[in-house]
């Protein structure tokens, strides 16, 4: 029993249908995938459609590459690089459609022998840096910059070199080159960078950092131009082998010869500005894509087209490389810097015979594809825009006899690795080589060595049709339209939702600061009021001032509470507090004062003799203002302070009253020793000593009490005695003396 192809794909495997796209023929195909002409079913329109080879839909690496370049592409909108418009996946095997340049790849027009002059390459040049401006602005580096990935379009019309140059020197954005193929673009900085050991890249085109397994910045990319500008100018790149490994250590090490001593008319600053960008130091490069673009405006301003037009007649180098006669055959071959450079092959017989042409340049002469090394060329050689081959139309299947008995259909193999003993190497020599030297991939290579007349099959085995067959259909399907308008609603959705929540947010806002503004004007409570001012009053270190409002405001709204009285009776106390704190400070000599307050400060003043000299100025002032009549209520509290202070200063008046009367009478009982002492003494001079001490104290007794009332009778006595003993007296005998001690210092007789 014949195995039937799955829906979409044709008896050869070619598929036939992929989402809305017809499918009409192959454009190429290599070690991933194919790439197909097809038609839009729902416009019309003629677009590419990139394939993942159906034997690769499994292994999760590969898959996962084919993936980041259509998200890398998602991305990416400018002139000079190829665009995606939708991407799909038809019975598990992703596909993407983006726009279809007609023309030729650089690869192929290199092979043909042709060379560019410096002009030329500049124009170029100039177009890729602007692309590639875009890539890095995104934040991604193409990582596989070379001439197969570069497409120039064969559908504008022709331009002289001069006119070539005067609409690039005008920054024109004429497109004549698309970069495509971001396979195995990154992010800037993102995590999986290639690693030491599994390179990935062409090595021809590979930066030395991308070649060491080292993280890469744009500058990568800008090394890679660089080589493209060399093999445009001179016909090959500047590093070749016969080995990968050999083309990547020259990568890393080797300094390139100098475009100007293989090419004549070069100018010195492109020489010197090729030599930046081949560089192995990334910091030696020029620091962006933008900053290279205007370095090469720069050079072509130096040197007009006019003037390069009138020196070189264009019929000499229409068709020839640089240096080489009109008319002479094209040579491909190695320059004389390298011998081990060989010449590069052509993609296919037909690319190395069939006319390549670039807008403003005439076509070189055909080589012939005999004399053109005719090795089989690799699978990865990839070219979106080869000759197109036609897919065979699908034939019925011949009537078969029935079997003699049912026929058994072979379990599905399972997958094993191949063994890579014997497997033949891949050279750097060829371009268009992308090798993981990582992983052994299984990938068979004899896709690409069918012949134009018979199509070949996709990169697969036979063991792989029963997978298509065995599974699971998942179709979906996505125009880059459609997911851009799926990203606008839903960036929509988004806007509407952070201003709902913004609105929100502002209204919950303006809802509290109403209610925090309706609760602080409203009144509080009597009990709240009352709470407060009970917190500080019991507060040993608080201070009433802090709540002087809270008890206005419990004695302006609740003044027939019952705890009224105990709120009046402190607001009083912090009445009284005021008054006798304003009473201590220095009072302005411009402010007149009241008579109670002027009389309570200068009793105060007394306070410095004692308590008792304070409490007795104290007395004065009330008895003196006590007989007249308090007007005003600033005059009662004066009186009260004053009262208030009596009451605080009295025991403290008493207890001095006490200590003082003690120590007087221990000082005048002393005298009198001194003075009986000097009466017996028989020495003249002890009995002046003994007097002399006498003196002392008494005088002490003098100095010591005299502002103080309650010692005004001991301070008389000491006086007395005082008077009554000359300080000359010492003769022997002494003077008439009163040695009688005061009737009575007992405190408190004042």
């Amino acid at each position: 029993m014949p195995i039937s192809p799955p829906d979409g794909y044709n008896a050869n495997m070619n598929p036939t249908q992929l989402g809305p796209y017809e499918i009409k023929s192959r454009l190429g195909r290599g070690g991933m995938g194919a790439v197909y002409e097809a038609v839009d079913t729902t416009s019309g329109d003629t677009v590419a459609v990139k394939v993942l080879a159906s034997h690769l839909t499994d292994d999760p690496g590969l898959r996962s590459r084919f993936e980041a370049e259509i998200d890398t592409l998602k991305n990416l909108r400018h002139p000079g690089i190829v665009r995606l418009l939708a991407f799909g996946e038809q019975d598990d095997q992703p596909f993407f459609a983006m726009e279809l340049v007609r023309g030729k790849s650089l690869e192929q027009i290199l092979r043909t022998g042709r060379r560019f002059t410096w002009r030329e390459t500049i124009a170029i040049a100039t177009e890729i840096t602007r692309a590639l401006k875009t890539a890095h602005d995104n934040g991604i580096v193409h990582r596989d910059l070379k001439p197969a990935n570069l497409l120039v379009a064969d559908v504008l019309p022709a331009m002289t070199e001069p006119q070539a140059g005067a609409a690039a020197a005008g920054g024109a954005e004429r497109v004549t080159v698309k970069l495509a193929d971001f396979g195995i673009a990154k992010l800037f900085g993102g995590v999986g960078h290639t690693a030491l050991g599994h390179v990935v890249g062409t090595a021809e085109y590979m930066a030395p950092e991308q070649a060491s397994g080292r993280p890469i910045d744009h500058r990568a990319d800008l090394y890679s131009l660089g080589l493209v500008i060399f093999t445009m100018m001179t016909g090959t790149p500047p590093f070749r082998g016969t080995q990968l490994m050999e083309v990547i250590a020259k990568q890393k090490r080797e300094i390139p010869p100098r475009v100007a001593s293989l090419v004549a008319d070069v100018p010195a600053e492109l020489d010197e500005l090729i030599a930046r960008l081949l560089s192995k130091d990334p910091a030696q490069r020029p620091p962006s894509a933008l900053a290279l673009g205007r370095l090469l405006g720069a050079i072509e301003t130096l040197y007009p087209a006019t003037e390069v037009a009138a020196a070189q007649p264009a019929a000499s180098t229409a068709g020839s490389p640089r240096g080489a006669a009109a008319g002479s055959p094209v040579a491909a071959g190695p320059t004389g810097q390298e011998r081990s450079k060989k010449a590069t092959r052509p993609l296919d017989p037909a690319a190395a015979t069939g006319p390549a042409s670039l807008a403003g340049t005439a076509a070189p002469r055909a080589v012939p594809a005999a004399s053109l090394p005719q090795s089989k060329p690799q699978a990865d050689d990839l070219d979106l825009l080869a000759p197109t081959q036609p897919l065979p139309t699908p034939r019925a299947a011949a009537p078969s006899l029935p079997p003699a008995r049912p026929p058994q259909i072979p379990p599905r193999p399972a997958a094993r690795v191949l063994p890579t003993a014997g497997r033949p190497r891949p050279t750097a020599g060829n371009t268009g080589v992308t090798e993981d030297l990582k992983t052994n991939s299984p990938v068979p290579r004899t896709a690409a060595s069918a012949s134009p007349g018979q199509p070949s099959r996709p990169s697969t085995d036979v063991a792989s049709a029963p997978t298509l067959v065995d599974r699971s259909h998942r179709n979906r399907f996505t125009t880059v339209a459609a997911a851009e308008r799926a990203a606008a609603e839903k960036a929509r959705r988004e806007q509407l939702w952070q201003l709902g929540v913004q609105t929100l947010t502002a209204a919950v806002t303006l809802v509290a600061l109403a209610g925090g503004g309706w609760l602080l004007m409203k009144p509080p409570s009597a009990d709240r009021l009352h709470q407060r001012i009970l917190a500080i009053a019991d507060d040993p270190h608080g201070d009433l001032r802090d709540v002087r409002s809270e008890m206005d405001s419990f004695l302006a709204q609740h003044a027939a509470d019952p705890r009224a009285a105990r709120v009046r009776e402190l607001k009083r106390t912090l009445d009284l507090d005021i008054l006798e704190r304003r009473a201590r400070r220095r009072s302005r000599g411009d402010k007149e004062l009241s008579p109670l307050e002027r009389d309570y400060r200068a009793a105060m003043t007394n306070e410095e003799n004692g308590p008792s000299a304070c409490v007795k100025a104290l007395d004065a002032m009330l008895a003196v203002h006590a007989s007249g009549s308090a007007v005003g209520d600033e005059t009662t509290l004066w009186l009260e302070v004053a009262r208030r202070k009596v009451e605080q200063l009295r025991p403290q008046a008493v207890a001095e009253q006490q200590d003082d009367a003690k120590r007087i009478g221990e000082l005048l009982a002393e005298a009198s020793s001194l003075a009986a002492r000097a009466d017996i003494a028989n020495d003249e001079t002890a009995q002046k000593k003994l007097l002399s001490q006498r003196r002392v104290i008494l005088g002490n007794v003098v100095e010591v009490y005299a502002k103080r009332p309650h010692a005004v009778e001991a301070v008389a006595f000491a006086t007395r005695e005082l008077a009554d003993q000359p300080s000359g007296t010492g003769s022997g005998t002494s003077p008439a003396r009163n040695t009688d001690t005061p009737a009575d210092v007992t405190p408190g007789k004042n």
